[in-house]
């Protein structure tokens, strides 16, 4: 039998072989990921037009594609009128194949015009985030380009973990932002990439009730 569909949500799909991702030590894909990320979006910030979640995979056009189509993949997101833009940044080098094997959390404040970048690895994604940074920094084309910080985060003891560290601080960020609080800092217990995990597989499986 091939990889069966287990959840259609948004703009994305989570086949069993995602999910199958989220038992024991496995490093976590694109797809989770952006399921993540659209429930961000669309259930647990719903209504907010302040934040902007956007996908792994667009992420990876704008670091890999044609600079001068940026407007195509960020003008119907509206996101030059976001505050904050949340973005997961892979180091895979590929415009259309998944891959990679690191993923960080860059987000953009426009409130202060920093990108915050939230590496579990530190150091590890700083080309990828630069690039990026570089790209929607010209998109933006604020008088004042915004400037790349090293933000200070929980750092992974284990090979696998980053995936669901980019989801803990893309949610702990957003709150934070949204209250009023500075963003740029996220420690949380190494437990909380498990609990990610089982996050994960119990709302899919809510959501496909």
């Amino acid at each position: 039998m091939g990889d069966r569909v287990v959840l259609s949500y948004h703009d994305c799909l989570i086949m069993e072989s995602d999910l199958r991702l989220l038992e024991g030590r496995n490093w976590l894909n694109d797809s989770l990921i952006s399921f993540w990320f659209e429930h961000l979006q669309h259930e647990v910030f719903r209504g907010n037009s302040r934040l902007l979640f956007i996908s792994p995979e667009v992420t990876q056009l704008i670091k890999m594609g044609d600079p001068n189509e940026l407007p195509i993949f960020l003008d119907p997101l509206d996101a030059k009128y976001k505050e904050y833009i949340f973005l997961p940044v892979n180091d895979n080098s590929s415009v259309i194949a998944p891959g990679g094997s690191h993923w960080s959390l860059l987000i953009y404040s426009k409130y202060d015009s920093k990108w915050y970048h939230y590496d579990s690895q530190r150091g590890c994604n700083y080309r990828d985030a630069r690039c990026l940074v570089q790209r929607i920094n010209s998109y933006l084309d604020r008088d004042i380009p915004a400037t790349l910080v090293d933000a200070s985060c929980t750092q992974q003891d284990n090979s696998y973990d980053c995936g669901a560290f980019v989801m803990t601080y893309a949610h702990r960020a957003a709150e934070q932002a949204l209250k009023g609080s500075a963003i740029g800092t996220c420690f949380v217990d190494r437990q909380e990439t498990n609990r990610m995990r089982d996050l994960i597989k119990s709302l899919v499986y809510s959501l496909k009730r």
